[in-house]
């Protein structure tokens, strides 16, 4: 995730992929760390990936490609980086089901 902040200048909030990314692995840590199974940890990640990114609906970009769109087209729309991100760990917990 450092990688992705520094090369790119995001943070939480920014309205980017992190918005999903950052929840996601914080919760699979903590769930992890408090002796979950992976497959429940995988699916609590998900749930905060989702999140996250249902929460950019609301925010101002201030990093990434959506920083280049005007603000009133995004309002109410949430980052597509976000939902990817959402939907990539989504699609991991599907394919181990």
């Amino acid at each position: 995730m450092g990688g992705i902040k520094a090369y790119g200048g995001a943070s939480l909030g920014d309205r980017t992929m992190l918005d999903a990314l950052l929840p996601a692995t914080t919760t699979l840590s903590a769930q992890l760390d408090g002796g979950a199974s992976a497959s429940d940890a995988l699916k609590a990640a998900v749930a905060a990936a989702q999140a996250g990114a249902d929460a950019t609906c609301t925010m101002a970009a201030g990093a990434g490609r959506s920083s280049y769109v005007p603000e009133e087209a995004l309002k109410d729309n949430p980052d597509p980086g976000a939902q990817a991100a959402a939907g990539w760990l989504r699609a991991v917990l599907d394919s181990l089901a």
